[in-house]
């Protein structure tokens, strides 16, 4: 295996986007495992679980294609300019702080609450990696690394179906908060609506029913008629006898 300092500038370049991206991974495995703990909401907590379990193939996957560059997962590289600590270690260290947080403020606030606040986080750090990738990706396509490039557009096609999910689960969540935390005198209702709309609904059937009609014969007498009165077939017989 090659080391660091044995990389040409491509691969050196490719191998530190990839310990980025290892880096984010590891922070987001120890994240997500975390939120699991706190949450209640089943089908929320399912679809954590599946992400926990595409997380950590990802990482699995970067830290296989770094190695094969010559790289070393969960080791920051030693480049001028950048961070020291760019590996597993580091990411993992981030995610403890922000665990430790959440679980503060968990204490503190509602279930719903604690979900809601989650989520958006977890969508937040979904849009970092999908930059993350969006740009890997395109390195990769630039200096003609198809391998890294095909890994790059996998990764991030899991990230963004998992933004959309927490994009759609934030507006449910939102709701629970509101159930829980909101006096139901407070909210908006569409009970009116319903009742506005099950009256024209109402109106259209009697309309298409046909109305009642009284009308005065030849002879001084009432009758009552509906309309439409009589189909095709019987107007036809009538004629006829005629």
């Amino acid at each position: 295996m090659a080391t660091n300092g044995a990389l040409n500038q491509r691969d050196l370049k490719l191998v530190q986007w990839l310990g980025e991206a290892h880096a984010k991974e590891a922070e987001l495995e120890a994240d997500l495992t975390a939120h699991i703990a706190l949450t209640e909401k089943q089908s929320y907590k399912k679809r954590l679980r599946q992400h926990l379990t595409e997380t950590r193939d990802h990482k699995r996957r970067v830290a296989s294609r770094m190695k094969k560059l010559g790289g070393v997962p969960g080791e920051g590289l030693n480049i001028p300019g950048m961070p020291s600590a760019i590996g597993e270690a580091a990411g993992k260290a981030v995610a403890t702080v922000k665990g430790q947080v959440g679980s503060a403020r968990a204490l503190v606030t509602s279930q719903p609450e604690t979900h809601l606040r989650n989520a958006q986080e977890e969508l937040r750090e979904e849009h970092v990696e999908i930059a993350i990738y969006t740009r890997l990706e395109a390195l990769a396509e630039a200096v003609g690394d198809k391998e890294t490039a095909q890994l790059a557009k996998s990764i991030r096609r899991d990230e963004e179906r998992m933004a959309k999910f927490l994009d759609a689960e934030l507006r449910r969540l939102v709701k629970d908060v509101v159930r829980a935390d909101i006096p139901s005198n407070q909210r908006a209702t569409t009970r009116r609506r319903s009742s506005r709309s099950s009256s024209r609904s109402t109106s259209r059937s009697r309309s298409s029913s046909g109305s009642t009609r009284t009308r005065r014969s030849s002879s001084g007498t009432r009758r009552t008629t509906s309309s439409p009165v009589r189909s095709t077939g019987s107007r036809t017989r009538s004629r006829a006898r005629a």
